[in-house]
């Protein structure tokens, strides 16, 4: 390779980068009123400290989180690994300040933040790929069970309608189509394994593509109507798929690379212009960062791993919490609590729609974890001084067979701030 396509190589190398920062840009608009803190009542800290932090504060890491992005894609490579550190920082601080932030696509971001910043192209697509790759498996993996299949897989199902078969839900009993369901994550997961194989690569890449394309065509506004910022990170994850499975590197990448002392001088002029950092603090940390984020979704359904950090998106098993009013609270919470607040019982007691209300309020799903809705009906006994006039039932995270789950059940505000001292976060 000539030295004038050496230098073209550097400059095509962090066009991914480049794109990742601005789809970054675009995902904060598009959820911007769950980065500009617009639901106090939905805000749970990472850190007990962190509660009395100002609401002007919130505005900190997206303020900065939107001139860092920006001035990526305005600036040389030298400076964008400077500004990729800060893409990181202000992501874990916004992390900290409210762990509803922890959305899978900003999560997925900031480690690729701290990638992009110490990596050159090709050490970051070997360390990536990997990672890319886990999400597919760990997706799939976390959708083959009971709940899935009898109904977030139903819903899926009834959003198809194929060509000369017509909608699988019309033709199909209940029990066929669960088992039809279990297909669509069986598939995902052998993508997944796809993209760790060399050979398989390309062809697994390409069915990413399309699965997302699918994916879109069933979650639209047209269909199943889900958030924007899902609909925009499965683009994201098609412009990914590109870089990473399909787009053939300029240097073939060897999984052990040779340290050749008989380098040509236009591999020296590039070894200039980009830093070795093969044993570099930074790449090292960045390689710990990303097998960390490779194998502890595997503890997931133990509850040592957040559900949407270890990637199991659509998947119906999460621990969740069923958050309850009486009818003589809905005078004490805000106003713009009351569409939510669903009488399904007719016994003095009203069922928080809390996905519903965040969607509204913050556009963006509520954060799967019974740890934080847990913490948000706490917040609500507080902040509207609620004593027994709040309840919570607990759900633990479903049996992969059966679907059942273990539930504990919590009268009043001090049942539930006890309930709050087993979880390490949000107490």
């Amino acid at each position: 390779m000539t030295e004038t396509e050496e230098t073209g190589a550097v400059t095509r190398s962090w066009g991914f980068s480049r794109l990742w920062a601005g789809m970054l840009i675009a995902l904060i608009l598009v959820t911007f009123p769950l980065w500009r803190g617009d639901e106090p009542l939905l805000q749970i800290p990472m850190l007990p400290f962190l509660h009395s932090w100002s609401p002007w504060g919130q505005w900190i890491p997206c303020l900065t989180l939107l001139a860092a992005c920006a001035a990526i894609l305005a600036s040389a490579e030298g400076a964008r690994r400077w500004l990729w550190w800060i893409v990181a920082a202000a992501l874990c601080f916004a992390f900290l300040l409210n762990q509803h932030r922890l959305q899978p696509w900003a999560y997925q971001s900031a480690i690729y933040a701290v990638v992009f910043a110490t990596m050159d192209r090709e050490t970051a697509r070997r360390w990536l790929i990997p990672l890319a790759a886990s999400v597919y498996l760990y997706s799939g993996l976390g959708k083959i069970d009971y709940q899935f299949a009898h109904t977030v897989g139903q819903n899926f199902l009834a959003a198809i309608d194929l060509p000369g078969v017509g909608n699988l839900a019309d033709r199909f009993e209940h029990n066929t189509l669960a088992m039809i369901a279990l297909l669509l994550p069986l598939s995902e997961m052998l993508i997944g394994i796809g993209l760790l194989m060399t050979r398989t690569r390309r062809l697994a890449g390409a069915l990413v593509i399309a699965l997302h394309v699918s994916l879109i065509g069933m979650l639209g506004p047209w269909n199943l109507n889900h958030s924007h910022g899902v609909l925009l990170w499965n683009v994201l994850l098609i412009v990914q798929a590109w870089f990473l499975f399909l787009q053939r590197c300029p240097n073939p990448i060897d999984p052990n690379p040779s340290s050749d002392p008989g380098d040509s001088a236009s591999t020296a002029a590039l070894s200039a212009t980009v830093p070795k950092l093969n044993h570099s603090i930074g790449q090292r940390f960045a390689a710990t960062l990303v097998i960390l984020a490779i194998v502890m979704p595997a503890t997931e359904r133990w509850g040592y791993w957040d559900h949407w950090t270890s990637w199991a998106l659509y998947s119906p098993h999460s621990s969740r919490a069923t958050v309850e009013l009486h009818r003589s609270a809905r005078e004490h919470v805000p106003a713009e609590m009351h569409p939510f607040l669903i009488d399904d019982d007719d016994d003095g007691w009203y069922r928080l729609e809390m996905n519903s209300w965040s969607l509204d309020r913050l556009t963006v799903p509520i954060y799967p974890q019974a740890r934080f809705q847990l913490a948000v009906a706490s917040r609500i006994a507080h902040q509207c001084d609620l004593r027994n006039s709040v309840r919570v039932i607990v759900k633990g995270v479903s049996d992969r067979r059966s679907g059942r789950r273990i539930e504990q059940r919590l009268l009043g505000r001090k049942e539930i701030d006890t309930a709050q001292k087993q979880y390490w976060l949000a107490r």
